[in-house]
């Protein structure tokens, strides 16, 4: 199987080039997506080794959304979540119910809701809703959240 060959963008500007009889069209895409773009379309372009490329407009069909359209909104950082509810997120993960197995000593924590009562005690509320910004259990779930981050050796974001 050959390796992708198509990239997806944003039509973001459109330039005439003086002197010369042709023009110029950026599209834009997303900076972590780079690497793939340029390895799809062979590499930096050089004066001395044209590459031909054909563009296409996506959706040409569809309009801007509707009425009748479901809205998505704009994903957020995990870091501009309430605490609460970026509680509820890191305990879905398998890596940290190994971190509370490891780093608390909790061998029970097998999955999401053994997580969650254990961060509901270390945060020392009923239920993770009581996780409010500027509470002594989002001071609290702030520490947690950072030494897990420690100790995936990433920074919490």
């Amino acid at each position: 199987m050959s390796a992708p060959a198509a990239i997806s963008g944003t039509f973001a500007d459109f330039r005439t080039v003086k002197g010369r009889k042709v023009a110029q069209l950026v599209i834009e895409i997303p900076i972590e997506q780079a690497d793939a773009a340029l390895h799809a379309l062979g590499g930096v372009p050089r004066p001395d080794d044209p590459k031909w490329v054909a563009v296409a407009r996506l959706n040409s069909g569809l309009s801007k959304a509707t009425d009748s359209d479901p809205e998505v909104a704009p994903k957020r950082s995990f870091a501009s979540l309430p605490p609460a509810q970026q509680a509820a997120l890191q305990c879905r993960r398998e890596a940290f119910w190994r971190f509370l197995r490891e780093e608390y000593n909790q061998p029970s924590v097998q999955d999401e809701e053994s997580a969650a009562a254990v961060v509901r005690s270390i945060c020392k509320v009923t239920s993770r809703s009581e996780i409010a910004t500027g509470s002594t259990a989002a001071a609290a779930w702030f520490r947690v959240n950072e030494h897990f981050g420690f100790w995936m050796k990433e920074p919490v974001l």
